[in-house]
């Protein structure tokens, strides 16, 4: 599923959620190390962070209590930032990191 899924609000068939649970860890894992990496800019790092702070602003936090609505920006956000934030990695490290998760390192 992917942002645009979202935007268009198209419903996902159960192959498409079982295949996003099945990579959800993979995806996680590599957030994890790419906020460790030393090579990624702290610039880059900030983009999730301030996706958080985003969440947790007075104003999006009463967003929160409109049913339904506050949960699609929610999750609107963090897929946002957490896309964001892979696209400005370098490319390499980000496929170096990936490399070694495929061979389970």
């Amino acid at each position: 599923m992917t942002v645009w899924d979202i935007l268009r609000l198209r419903i996902a068939g159960p192959a498409t959620i079982v295949r996003f649970l099945a990579y959800l860890p993979h995806f996680l894992r590599l957030f994890y190390r790419l906020m460790n990496d030393g090579r990624v800019s702290l610039l880059t790092k900030a983009v999730p962070v301030l996706g958080l702070l985003l969440l947790l602003s007075p104003p999006f936090v009463r967003l929160g209590l409109i049913p339904i609505v506050g949960q699609l920006d929610a999750i609107l956000v963090i897929a946002l930032a957490l896309k964001l934030f892979v696209w400005l990695c370098p490319p390499d490290v980000v496929r170096e990191h990936v490399a070694q998760i495929a061979h389970g390192a």
